[in-house]
């Protein structure tokens, strides 16, 4: 049966009344549900975007949003205390010069932001999350004329520094000792830097440290004397500072690969360590001694490795644990006491397999 024209406006008029009777902001509730609505905030200081200044933007977002900074040198000092992106995708400028000890961005709490795409300069700090619990992500970012880099002391978040640079700094270029979270560094260089590339002494967890770059730092490529945690070491170059990787009184254990050494004093610093350390497919040319080792009690595996030294290719007088050294080379070619291999007073277990020395001297405990 057809219904009739006053049948259909019936119907209309019921609809209408049970619509009515929805109360207010149900709808929306139940999109809340399912899904959170998010913002891209623009900033550009002409005044053609959503706002002028980038701390502006930030203050205005809510956790997820996004706040896009056009190109442009922007004289600000950044805090973040959301979970929000601040991103220039075309790449933007934070210059400091006008702050005496300024600092580009703060990450305070349990902020986890995600910062892309900034140049910092001129600052003292250029990034800082000191006691922070969040796990926050700076990515394709450069961080030049400071103090220090990234200064993250007592974080206890998961943080990562990606495709970043730092340069031209008067002390490290990460200071994060003291630190508990599982973080990692990848794809970043540090180029004359005042004191160590990455400074993590006295922290715990498990890190990673892979495909960065360290060239002319002020003392150590990467200093983690004093951590516990498990480390993973893979595709780093050290060039021109004191030691390429230290890890004195630590208390994990190492995995060490594609490790390249230049021109600096020694290759590998460890000693009082009780955890396994593996070292594979090692380039390591040094002023004194590739691998130094004391007093440790880890089984220790060194293969497919060069080390071309002055004085000892390895040290490793003293030590209590197994010892693999297998399909390398060792030069050294210092005086008549410089030695390939020392091992004086070291446990046994020790196994030299495929290994070409080229020096003036053997010590290997038997």
């Amino acid at each position: 049966m057809t219904p009739t024209r006053s049948t259909l406006l019936a119907l209309l008029v019921s609809l209408s009344l049970v619509l009515a009777t929805v109360p207010a902001g149900v709808t929306a509730i139940q999109m809340t549900d399912t899904q959170t609505a998010t913002d891209t905030l623009t900033v550009d200081r002409d005044g053609s975007a959503d706002y002028r200044s980038i701390q502006a933007a930030v203050d205005a977002a809510d956790s997820g949003d996004t706040v896009a900074v056009r190109p442009g040198v922007y004289y600000e000092q950044i805090t973040v205390a959301e979970n929000v992106t601040l991103v220039a995708p075309d790449r933007a400028i934070l210059d400091g010069s006008r702050f005496v000890n300024g600092t580009a961005l703060r990450v305070t709490g349990a902020a986890a932001p995600n910062v892309t795409g900034f140049t910092m300069r001129n600052y003292r700090l250029g990034v800082v999350a000191n006691d922070t619990t969040g796990d926050w992500t700076l990515r394709d970012s450069t961080v030049i004329r400071a103090s220090v880099g990234v200064y993250a002391p007592n974080a206890s978040g998961n943080w990562t520094i990606a495709d970043s640079a730092v340069s031209s700094t008067t002390y490290s270029g990460v200071f994060a000792r003291a630190t508990t979270g599982e973080w990692t560094i990848r794809d970043t260089r540090f180029v004359e830097v005042g004191g160590d590339g990455v400074d993590v002494r006295r922290s715990t967890g498990d890190w990673t440290v892979s495909d960065i770059v360290v060239d002319r730092s002020g003392a150590d490529g990467v200093d983690a004397s004093g951590t516990t945690g498990d480390w993973t070491v893979r595709n780093t170059t050290v060039r021109r500072s004191d030691t390429g990787v230290k890890a004195i009184a630590s208390r994990g254990d190492w995995t060490v690969t594609d490790l390249t050494v230049q021109r600096s004093d020694t290759g590998l610093v460890t000693a009082s360590t009780s955890g396994d350390w593996t070292v594979s497919d090692a380039t390591v040319t040094t002023r004194e001694i590739g691998v130094f080792t004391a007093r440790t009690t880890g089984a220790w595996t060194i293969r497919n490795s060069t080390i071309d030294s002055r004085f000892q290719g390895i040290h490793a007088a003293g030590t209590n644990g197994s010892w693999t050294v297998s399909d390398s080379s060792i030069t050294v070619s210092g005086n008549a006491d410089a030695i390939g291999v020392d091992a004086r007073d070291a446990a046994e277990g020790w196994s030299l397999d495929s290994v070409d020395i080229q020096s003036t001297g053997v010590d290997v405990a038997e």
